[in-house]
């Protein structure tokens, strides 16, 4: 089984590029993972540096994210450069270290290569590897208080919960094969679950047993056991949450409506893709992994527009 990644992308168009006056920057702000980012262009003199701000932390509040960030230039016709490093936001050895591509580029080779119509796009990948200080509190409890109550109990990695088999069967077919079919597990105790994330499976487990669960934090890694564990309503539940109250990215919405085959999602994203810029900002970093039906609806979008 294969864990949730917590990753994002955030891409900008920046216009007027060549008269952003020295010692200014064009910045642009999003929240992902309920967390506050802010990508800029910035210019020295002759020389264009792109900064990533995120996280920081206090003396009584210790938040740290460590990541692996890539910083891209793109030109409306494809052309890029990108920049890839490890950083950790939040590290007070940061504090005058920011994540930063400093003088990457000169005025005059980004006119001359990157730049059409006064245009350039800035992007930043951030892949999250671990995050500290941002936990959330248990809604409901699975651990050894409510032992006496369960029939069977699951590992996952150093945590174990306290489960029962035929409210698990109820929510998941994955569940109701493994503890009620055939399989070796269904006469087991307790159960080994490989590649998850704890918090993940808290998440969900709360998610399925009716808590509000369900943040621009928890939505990754609960739609990614939902789908894998086929539960449909959890499913459902986080499906309308990212078509009512998510603050994701277009992109990233339309990319999850795609890998889940989340239909009401990807009518909506899709629906809200009105300009060439915005058909530009949804499309995926390797275009030969584009889902066919999407690439479909891009490019009669794209057509309607000329």
């Amino acid at each position: 089984m294969e864990t949730s990644t917590k990753e994002f992308v955030m891409k900008h168009v920046v216009e007027d590029v060549m008269n952003i006056e020295d010692s200014k920057e064009v910045s642009f702000d999003e929240d992902h993972f309920n967390i506050h980012w802010e990508l800029s262009l910035s210019r020295n003199a002759e020389f264009f540096s792109l900064t990533l701000k995120g996280p920081m932390s206090f003396a009584q509040n210790v938040r740290e994210i460590e990541a692996k960030v890539s910083l891209k230039v793109i030109s409306t016709s494809g052309r890029s450069l990108i920049v890839e490093m490890d950083y950790q936001f939040g590290n007070p050895f940061n504090l005058f270290r920011p994540c930063k591509w400093e003088d990457f580029i000169s005025r005059k080779k980004l006119d001359e290569e990157y730049i059409v119509d006064k245009k350039v796009a800035i992007e930043a990948c951030v892949i999250i590897k671990k995050m500290t200080g941002f936990g959330k509190e248990d809604l409901r409890k699975f651990d050894e208080s409510i032992e006496e109550l369960s029939d069977i109990s699951f590992v996952v990695k150093d945590r174990k919960f306290y489960l029962l088999k035929m409210f698990l069967a109820l929510q998941s077919s994955y569940f109701k094969s493994l503890l009620l079919g055939n399989f070796n597990e269904s006469q087991k105790s307790e159960i080994v679950l490989e590649g998850i994330n704890p918090e993940d499976f808290q998440n969900f487990l709360e998610l399925i047993h009716g808590e509000d669960a369900i943040d621009n934090v928890t939505i990754d890694g609960i739609l990614h056991l939902a789908d894998m564990y086929d539960a449909p309503t959890a499913i459902k539940r986080c499906e309308k949450f990212l078509l009512e109250k998510s603050n994701k990215t277009l992109k990233s919405k339309l990319e999850m409506s795609i890998r889940y085959s989340l239909n009401a999602l990807k009518e909506k994203c899709l629906s809200e893709v009105q300009t060439v810029a915005e058909i530009r900002s949804v499309l995926p970093d390797n275009i030969d992994e584009m889902d066919p039906s999407l690439a479909k609806a891009l490019l009669q979008k794209s057509l309607a527009l000329h």
